[in-house]
């Protein structure tokens, strides 16, 4: 294959001709920081699929990438595909810029570029990203497990958020809880919460609920969302959100922490007869396990285990992958030893 390699100034002169034409593949994150002028834009990762319906054999294009790499490959795929009247700027963009010729900021879709890792991700792509946009997550708690899970499930683009809390930012909490700052001290956890979430990715709806969840409003709360998750620090809790997961049939994310140790699993209730919390932990009347306020806890254990809630949500939302279905992963971060065991559904459990 021949390639007709052309300069910056080449192809600017040819392009003021009618049927002329520059076409920019890079992606959208370099497109947004300026294009030739009157480019078409259509990514190198998109070309195969997107050329024939966007793309007219009958026009010359002249075809650029940031240093000239990108762009042969682009012609490679375009001769493949029965275009024929292909020019390469070898220079590249870099060298446009340069030269000081014509550049317009294009508009451009935000989601293109603060998804496109996900975007370019195999196995992932717009559709599983559509399906985060439209999901909607319910966090119980605002403190170090949420923190990291609220961060990246906001960065990642899940369309609504809810926190329900109803603590205020401490001082003490700082070591941890990273979704907040010195500033929030005093402040409602959820709307420290919500304002950090806001800033990080104004595109997604976060409603925060300055409450307890109780008996009262667990069920409003619950049965309207998509996916649950657990980053509570108490049994009770624990359990009424696990009673009112399995009744309305939402997927639950459980995590709880003990200084260097962390637990994960997943209980997904769409799934007829699935065990539930009480199956792997039965329910021993006044019992309650010391939490980080009476022991310590070292402050990533909560940021580490928040981040694989998140992992598990989107998985769950998405359909990749494999879930932590039926399986309790055990962390030990101070000898970095990770176990997985099994539980099934329990005959003694009064919610089977």
């Amino acid at each position: 294959m021949t390639i007709n390699n052309v300069t910056v100034e080449e192809a600017f002169e040819a392009c003021q001709k009618t049927n002329h034409l520059i076409l920019d593949v890079r992606t959208p994150q370099e497109w947004s920081q300026g294009v030739a002028n009157g480019s078409v834009l259509l990514s190198l990762n998109e070309l195969k699929a997107k050329a024939i319906s966007q793309l007219d054999k009958n026009t010359s294009y002249y075809v650029i990438c940031q240093i000239g790499e990108r762009s042969k490959k682009a012609i490679e795929i375009l001769n493949q595909l029965g275009f024929n009247k292909l020019f390469h700027i070898f220079q590249g963009f870099g060298e446009w810029q340069k030269q000081k010729l014509p550049i317009e900021l294009p508009q451009i879709n935000t989601d293109e570029v603060r998804y496109s890792r996900h975007y370019m991700l195999q196995g992932f792509g717009k559709e599983a990203q559509n399906k985060l946009k439209e999901a909607h997550v319910l966090m119980i708690g605002a403190g170090g497990l949420s923190s990291s899970c609220a961060l990246y499930l906001a960065a990642g683009g899940v369309g609504k958020i809810t926190i329900v809390d109803d603590d205020k930012v401490e001082l003490s909490n700082l070591q941890r809880q990273i979704i907040h700052s010195t500033s929030s001290i005093g402040s409602q956890k959820v709307e420290s919460a919500k304002y950090r979430l806001n800033d990080l990715n104004p595109e997604i709806s976060v409603e925060a609920v300055s409450e307890r969840i109780t008996e009262a409003n667990a069920d409003e709360l619950i049965k309207n969302c998509d996916i649950v998750i657990d980053g509570s620090d108490n049994l009770s809790t624990r359990y009424l959100v696990n009673d009112v997961c399995l009744k309305y049939s939402k997927p639950l994310i459980y995590s709880a922490i003990y200084q260097y140790e962390a637990q994960l699993t997943v209980f997904d209730f769409r799934i007829p007869d699935s065990p539930c919390l009480r199956c792997l932990f039965p329910q021993t009347e006044g019992f309650e396990p010391e939490n980080c306020t009476d022991v310590g806890v070292l402050g990533v254990v909560p940021g580490m285990a928040g981040i694989m809630q998140a992992t598990e949500s989107i998985k769950l939302i998405t359909g990749i992958g494999d879930v932590l279905q039926n399986q309790l992963m055990m962390i030990d971060l101070l000898r970095f030893d990770f176990r997985k065991i099994s539980y099934l559904t329990s005959k003694a459990c009064n919610k089977h």
